[in-house]
């Protein structure tokens, strides 16, 4: 466990997950236009569905899922042993607990979501998309409050919880626009209808201008907790006790 809560470990790990879902993202849509896919725009799990992007997302997405699983553990001891020698007892407890589990959830849920083609089990991949994006911003919210009493109790915080502020509110607000466009189109359930699984299978002509907006703004999450994760990287700086 000490190896794991090295510094040099955790911050590999971050970067390594930063990395592969930005590879993963970028070669998955380039190979989508490239085998003559309409470029706007696909959901990000629509490249799933075409057999060569789809070997990318499957490889990438469950390496990452795995990753941020281990990141999420990593996080709860760091920032519970900070916190039992800087702020007493309890101060943080429920808070990274709650972090700490989101995070796992999201990961495995990644990791899960990356061999499940929603064109080949719909329901179960919209279930896994909700735990992924839910726990991804559940994280992303307390992970912000974490720091923001982190830097009530010493200001070297102060800056990264500032920028984590920013990050979360640009994704939440995001997966906001993301949700309200969905529900425009296809009702409360958040359903894609299996109307659009036609126009992904031959993968031309994604005309449907709602589900274009929220595929569009769920490109702009994803980047937005990517930017999120990169914030873990100051945090285990300022957490570590190593010199």
């Amino acid at each position: 466990m000490e190896t794991l809560l090295r510094r040099d470990t955790v911050v590999g790990i971050i970067r390594a997950t930063i990395v592969i879902q930005l590879a993963t993202l970028v070669a998955c849509y380039a190979i989508w236009v490239v085998e003559g896919c309409d470029p706007f725009v696909p959901f990000i799990s629509d490249t799933d569905t075409n057999s060569v992007s789809g070997a990318y997302f499957t490889i990438g997405f469950t390496i990452s899922g795995i990753l941020l699983t281990i990141i999420g553990a990593q996080s709860y001891f760091l920032r519970r042993n900070w916190a039992a020698s800087n702020m007493g007892e309890g101060s943080i407890g429920t808070l990274n607990l709650l972090s700490s589990i989101s995070a796992i959830v999201a990961g495995m849920s990644l990791a899960w979501i990356a061999d499940t083609p929603w064109h080949e089990q719909m329901e179960l991949h919209l279930v896994q998309a909700r735990l992924v994006f839910g726990g991804s911003i559940v994280w992303a919210i307390s992970s912000t409050l974490i720091s923001s009493r982190m830097a009530e109790a010493d200001p070297v915080f102060s800056e990264l919880t500032a920028v984590r502020r920013r990050r979360t509110s640009f994704t939440f607000l995001c997966m906001v626009v993301m949700v309200v466009s969905v529900v425009s189109y296809s009702g409360i359930s958040l359903a894609v209808p299996a109307s659009y699984l036609d126009l992904v299978r031959v993968c031309t002509e994604l005309d449907v201008t709602a589900l274009s907006i929220a595929a569009t703004f769920e490109w702009l999450v994803a980047f937005g907790l990517i930017g999120v994760i990169e914030t873990c990287i100051e945090e285990t700086r300022l957490l570590s006790d190593e010199p």
